[in-house]
């Protein structure tokens, strides 16, 4: 049984009694057809109304059910996301747009890849499913990157390994294994998902979902390595190892896309890393 099942009618019920809200639209696990939904799942929906102060400062989210937890973050549109967990674990995610906020979403792209891989119209007083309908279509992520910005990213990782060695060298042990372990993963990630979808023609998945589905062995071997305890000779082995990998897979997507590729300066970084 759907453990939101209580959640979804409750939303529908105050849809279906208050004109300011517009459409109610799920998306996520819940709708897709690939990566379906589990236990671990949570609830995703877009809330389109014109009050949308009932439901961050007002009684709504409450009338759901008991919230344990609740916080508001930036989302987008333009808009705001309220984030809850009711009872134990039942995870809702609710962005809440105006319709003006969620047609220009729409209109733009920016919706896009929060809808493609699955959407299910729960409420709609507003006739946003044919607009639906003409601007999100089925797909899958198809990264791109051009010349100019795979150089300067490639320019800005390396310039970071040295920065992060030398915050090791200093002892700034915080900064270093925030630098190898989010700054330059960001990084990694985005030609990681370059690199297997122009390559090898992989449908990946955005912010690292089912990395390890979509990756292949080798990168997913790989990452084994590239991840630090709190101590500065495992930092810098992560390091080490997050260079190589990096190199490697970059190295051969400028290849493949005919970029220049700054050789210099992944010499220059893994000499000062002892690579070399």
């Amino acid at each position: 049984m759907d453990k939101y099942f209580d959640i979804k009618n409750k939303v529908l019920e105050y849809a279906n009694n208050d004109e300011n809200i517009k459409a109610i639209i799920a998306i996520g696990s819940s709708t897709r057809a690939y990566m379906k939904a589990d236990e671990f799942s949570d609830l995703d929906l877009f809330i389109i109304t014109s009050n949308t102060e009932e439901w961050f400062c007002g009684d709504y989210p409450k009338l759901l059910g008991t919230i344990n937890i609740s916080f508001i973050e930036d989302t987008l549109g333009g808009g705001r996301e309220r984030r809850c967990i009711y009872d134990d674990d039942k995870d809702v995610d609710m962005i809440i747009l105006t319709p003006e906020q969620f047609e220009k979403a729409v209109a733009d792209g920016v919706a896009e890849w929060v809808m493609n891989r699955g959407y299910d119209v729960l409420y709609d007083s507003n006739g946003y499913t044919e607009l639906l309908k003409t601007h999100i279509k089925p797909g899958s992520s198809e990264p791109a990157i051009n010349e100019e910005e795979f150089i300067n990213i490639v320019n800005d990782f390396y310039f970071h390994n040295i920065w992060a060695c030398k915050k090791l060298k200093r002892g700034e042990l915080w900064s270093a294994k925030t630098c190898v372990d989010s700054y330059l993963k960001n990084y990694l990630l985005r030609m990681m998902e370059l690199y297997r979808y122009k390559i090898a023609g992989v449908d990946v998945w955005h912010a690292g979902r089912f990395v390890e589905k979509w990756a292949g062995d080798d990168i997913v071997n790989d990452l084994k390595m590239c991840f630090a305890h709190y101590d500065k000779e495992d930092i810098m082995r992560a390091l080490v190892a997050t260079h190589k990998l990096f190199a490697r897979i970059t190295v051969a997507l400028a290849e493949h896309e005919g970029f220049e590729y700054p050789e210099q300066a992944k010499i220059c970084a893994g000499k000062y890393i002892g690579v070399f």
